[in-house]
């Protein structure tokens, strides 16, 4: 037999020695092919470079964040990416006025994850249809005061601001500030005894001008760098933007009302669309993310990082050295309703008003009422009314009453329909003809009450005058129903009123009845031919809440 090892028996010494030595080629052969092939790779003959990375799937997650929290989101991402290298976080920067703009676009990329400036983005993102769950409620936060001149001194509470006539909004549904200096008064109601319908009257006159300030394409967001020396007016600025502003300012200081001071914060929202909850699964991504950004800014280097943005933490601690506002008192938050209701009245606030004014002069207005007659009440609640409208407000004023005017017309018109600040000769300005014509209203009282041709010529008035950028309406004054035998009566009247009323153009009635013998049963119908509204007033300082009542009920 030959002593060739392939040829050995198994069992004998020759077979073992044989199978060993090709057991051996085999494990040389098998690494020299491994070896050949972690070469090739290394080398890029094998395809992408990228293959020496992690194994793993990239996923994509968009952010955005108020341009405040933007240095302090770069750092939460690079750290977070460290621990997930496979997730590109692509971060943008937008206020809550940029994320809106993009809910009714279809087409638009919205972002998964999102860090608002402002109190109001939770009623914003619902009334497009969109969910936004908080994965926290607080990041970072910094408290909102009103910024001055020199010489500003802090006022009794911000109810007190709003009736003051020296608070500079912006736009409350895209500044997180001037939202929170419009819900602070409600905060602050059991410290002022203020009531929501006494806010509303307050809210008229900042709504208007800011309203007018649009429609004339003037400024409608706050620059503290205009704030000078002999500045009087306040502006709502977060205690972060008032040091920014600061260093490049000397002239700026911050003050806080004796009430409290409201806290803008700054949350981590997950965005979905419909009722969709990406919070529901731990495996969703942008969650997992908006978890890791979230704890990120709990980590020492969040905390550092929060402080050195002169921002504060979740708890809210003052700033060191008691800079900005320091340890002034914190108002509690308002209710999402109560949120959304303030921003929902402020957008029809806002809207720029048109008033034909038309007072009742007929012989029973001279009767006393209190310590006045209804004709003075009437004057006196105008002239609080043109107060409470800017300069740019259309106002004009008709007086009726039987054969008042030419060819035994019921009406005259003493001031014609214009803007308050138009030129008017050598009589300066036409709101100082309105003040003047007003005013002497009261000695022009007489006759009876011609309430029906009037209301339809002042409707038809107010029509022709009808303008898409004012809220045009037309307000009597009145203290009952008509007593012309010879003027429309009042079926004649509302069937007129309802034929010729245009919903492209509409015009509102709205009769503010004097004294309690005003005939409201008709009055209301009159006015809701229009879909106007009818109130009673005792007193002239009612006046500014029919206003608020009659403009929210457009």
């Amino acid at each position: 037999m030959s002593p060739d090892d392939s040829t050995a028996p198994v069992g004998t010494p020759g077979a073992a020695a044989g199978r060993t030595g090709r057991t051996r080629l085999l494990l040389g052969l098998a690494l020299a092919l491994v070896v050949a092939v972690a070469g090739f790779l290394v080398l890029g003959g094998g395809g992408d470079s990228e293959a020496t990375g992690p194994d793993c799937v990239s996923d994509e997650v968009s952010l955005t964040t108020a341009p405040v929290m933007a240095p302090l989101v770069e750092e939460a991402v690079e750290a977070v990416n460290a621990d997930e290298p496979c997730i590109d976080i692509q971060v943008t920067t937008g206020t809550v006025k940029d994320v809106v703009a993009l809910l009714g676009d279809p087409e638009a990329q919205l972002p998964e994850l999102w860090i608002p400036d402002s109190p109001t983005w939770k009623g914003q993102l619902s009334s497009a249809g969109f969910t936004g769950t908080p994965i926290a409620d607080v990041l970072a936060q910094t408290p909102v005061g009103l910024v001055g001149g020199p010489a500003a001194k802090a006022p009794a509470s911000w109810a007190a601001v709003l009736d003051g006539g020296s608070l500079a909004m912006a736009d409350p549904s895209a500044e997180g500030a001037s939202a929170l200096a419009l819900l602070a008064p409600y905060a602050e109601m059991k410290k002022t005894g203020e009531t929501p319908v006494t806010i509303e009257e307050k809210t008229v006159p900042v709504a208007q001008t800011y309203g007018e300030r649009a429609v004339s394409g003037g400024a409608t967001e706050t620059d503290l760098d205009a704030v000078t020396a002999s500045s009087t007016q306040l502006v709502p600025a977060t205690e972060q933007a008032y040091l920014a502003a600061r260093r490049g300012n000397d002239q700026l200081s911050l003050v806080a009302p004796r009430t409290g001071v409201p806290m803008l914060r700054f949350p981590m929202v997950a965005v979905t669309r419909g009722n969709m909850d990406v919070l529901s699964t731990g495996r969703d991504v942008s969650a997992r993310v908006g978890r890791a950004l979230t704890r990120w800014f709990t980590s020492s280097a969040g905390v550092e990082a929060i402080a050195a943005a002169e921002l504060r933490g979740p708890g809210g601690e003052p700033l060191p050295n008691e800079i900005g506002l320091g340890s002034a008192a914190v108002l509690s938050t308002v209710a999402q309703k109560t949120t959304d209701d303030t921003l929902r009245q402020w957008r029809v606030l806002s809207v720029p008003s048109s008033i034909l004014a038309v007072v009742d002069l007929s012989g029973s207005m001279k009767t006393a009422l209190g310590d006045t007659t209804r004709i003075g009440l009437a004057v006196q609640a105008s002239q609080l009314a043109l107060d409470a409208f800017p300069a740019q407000a259309r106002i004009g004023i008709w007086g009726f009453s039987k054969n008042r005017g030419e060819n035994g017309a019921s009406w005259a018109e003493y001031a014609a329909l214009d803007r308050l600040d138009a030129a008017a000769g050598d009589a300066g300005t036409h709101g100082d003809v309105v003040r003047k014509e007003a005013g002497a209203l009261v000695g022009r009282v007489r006759g009876a009450t011609g309430l029906m041709d009037t209301t339809l010529a002042a409707y038809k008035h107010a029509q022709e005058e009808w303008d898409p950028a004012w809220f045009n309406s037309v307000v009597i004054f009145t203290d009952g129903a008509s007593d012309d035998s010879s003027s429309l009566s009042l079926e004649a009247l509302i069937n007129q009123l309802k034929s010729i009323r245009d919903p492209a153009k509409p015009v509102k009635v709205i009769i503010i009845g004097i004294s309690q013998d005003s005939d409201t049963g008709e009055l209301e119908q009159i006015a809701a031919a229009t879909g106007g509204q009818n109130y009673l007033v005792n007193n002239p300082n009612q006046i500014l809440g029919v206003l608020a009542s009659a403009l929210l009920n457009r």
